[in-house]
């Protein structure tokens, strides 16, 4: 059975606001929630095996680091492991997308940043 949104969030310890609205910090987060919704939604994975995918994220994250990660990079990494394991998308053009995506994202960022200095 699927899961409104609102009632995928309460199973996964989204951060709320004092409305228990998911807070989110920059559109890069909600566009990572969304597409996780939309996986599930589309019967890519169960909300079971999604859920333990994010715990084992969080978990690894605070074995290997000091400092805590941020909650939806950790949403991002759980998406990637899914899309790979699933078949839904191999590990290589998934990074060679990545790579392509943080290319243009510089570029973008050194033309505003020419556009602001010349301006």
């Amino acid at each position: 059975m699927k899961k409104s949104p609102s009632e995928l969030v309460a199973l996964v310890d989204a951060p709320l606001d004092e409305n228990n609205e998911v807070i989110f910090a920059n559109p890069w987060e909600a566009k990572a929630f969304a597409l996780v919704v939309q996986m599930h939604q589309e019967n890519r994975y169960t909300w079971k095996e999604w859920a333990n995918q994010l715990s084992h994220e969080i978990k690894e994250s605070n074995t290997l680091n000091e400092k805590e990660e941020d909650y939806y990079l950790l949403w991002l990494k759980a998406a990637e492991e899914l899309v790979v394991t699933k078949g839904l998308c191999a590990k290589d053009e998934l990074s060679s997308r990545k790579e392509s995506l943080l290319h243009t994202q510089e570029a973008l960022k050194e033309t505003a940043d020419h556009h602001h200095s010349t301006g």
